[in-house]
C-alpha cells in the first residue's frame, strides 16, 4: 500500500513542474511586454509625450511615471508638470518620475 502512495506522489511532480515553468514563463513574458511597451511609448513624438503626461496629471495628489516612457528633456516634464499643479521629483535609485500635487496651485 505504501509503494502505491509514493508512486502516485511521483507521477504528480513532473506535471508540478511543467506548471511551474508555464507559470514563470508567462510571467516573464509579461513583464516583458510591460517593459517593450514602456520604451516604445519614450520613443513617440515629443508632443504625444508631453499630452500623454498631462493627461495622466489629472488631479491626484501623487503620480508615479517611470522615466524610460518619457523620451523628453527633464525641463518639458518640470513645465507640464507645474503648468497642471505639480512639483516634481526624480528618483534615480528607482529610475522614476513622482508628480506631487502642490498645494494653493491651479
Amino acid at each position: 500500500m505504501t509503494g502505491l502512495a509514493a508512486h502516485t506522489g511521483n507521477a504528480l511532480a513532473p506535471l508540478l513542474v511543467v506548471l511551474m515553468f508555464v507559470v514563470l514563463g508567462g510571467l516573464l513574458v509579461a513583464r516583458w511586454k510591460v517593459s517593450a511597451t514602456r520604451i516604445a511609448r519614450g520613443r513617440e513624438p515629443r508632443e504625444q509625450q508631453l499630452s500623454r503626461l498631462a493627461a495622466r496629471l489629472d488631479g491626484r495628489e501623487r503620480v508615479s511615471i517611470r522615466t524610460v516612457e518619457l523620451g523628453v528633456t527633464e525641463a518639458d516634464i518640470r513645465w507640464v508638470a507645474h503648468s497642471r499643479g505639480y512639483g516634481l521629483i526624480k528618483h534615480s535609485f528607482g529610475s522614476y518620475y513622482e508628480f506631487v500635487r502642490v498645494p494653493g496651485r491651479p
